[in-house]
């Protein structure tokens, strides 16, 4: 198995958050696969990434604006239905390791921590998942409802302030961009016993790079590409 996270599935040659996607990922010999998860109208947690449909599916508008069943009536590219997390789950259950972003606004509370915690409860996956986000509140919301749970935060540029609040949230895992990542800091996380993740690992250079940081994990689109020239130093 290739230890990386394949983002959005494999989102460069299948529709990015479908099953096919993710299905593609995993026949690839991914262990991780990525996706995004927003709440319908109606409280369903779904598998897409933008907060607009209008991007992926031949409708318009917000996603908090729609039910299941009038989301489920779009397609995605032409080619499929969106996907609720539950049939993620149902489709994908002890075949991956799955790592869940939450799309949530800053402001407001609109139960997506309980909503996918339930289900994560529901299938019995709480050693098989993590749970990530750019919004860090709701990830220590998420720790509230669980003291297991493996989280994460995820922050463009990392600063001095994440690691005591980490440590508040029990989150043992950081994402970062490519761009920002140094052995210096890798070598701080390990002190500080943090899993470090880095995504937009994509380009042969970048990968041959990461090689020799076999203990931080990358998140990638390129999945072929990665497979090909991920080298591990650790063999």
């Amino acid at each position: 198995m290739i230890k990386a996270i394949a983002h959005r599935g494999y989102s460069r040659k299948y529709p990015e958050n479908t099953l096919s996607a993710f299905e593609a990922a995993i026949r690839l010999g991914f262990y991780w696969i990525e996706m995004d998860v927003r709440l319908t109208k109606d409280g369903v947690p779904l598998i897409i990434h933008d907060p607009k449909v209008d991007r992926v599916t031949n409708g318009k508008g917000y996603v908090k604006d729609y039910s299941l069943a009038a989301l489920k009536e779009l397609t995605v590219y032409q080619k499929e239905r969106l996907s609720t997390l539950k049939e993620v789950f149902a489709a994908f259950a002890g075949r991956c390791k799955m790592a869940i972003e939450l799309k949530k606004d800053k402001n407001g509370d609109n139960g997506i921590e309980q909503a996918v915690y339930q289900l994560i409860k529901d299938y019995n996956l709480e050693q098989d998942v993590y749970i990530n986000s750019f919004n860090h509140a709701s990830i220590g919301r998420m720790r509230e409802l669980s003291p297991a749970l493996e989280l994460g935060l995820i922050q463009t540029k990392p600063t001095k302030a994440l690691f005591p609040y980490m440590k508040t949230i029990n989150a043992s895992s950081l994402a970062i961009h490519i761009r920002h990542f140094s052995r210096k800091f890798a070598e701080q996380c390990s002190r500080e016993g943090v899993q470090l993740i880095v995504y937009n690992v994509d380009s042969v250079r970048l990968i041959k790079k990461m090689s020799n940081f076999p203990n931080v994990r990358c998140t990638v689109n390129e999945l072929e590409r990665f497979k090909k020239w991920y080298k591990p130093a650790d063999g």
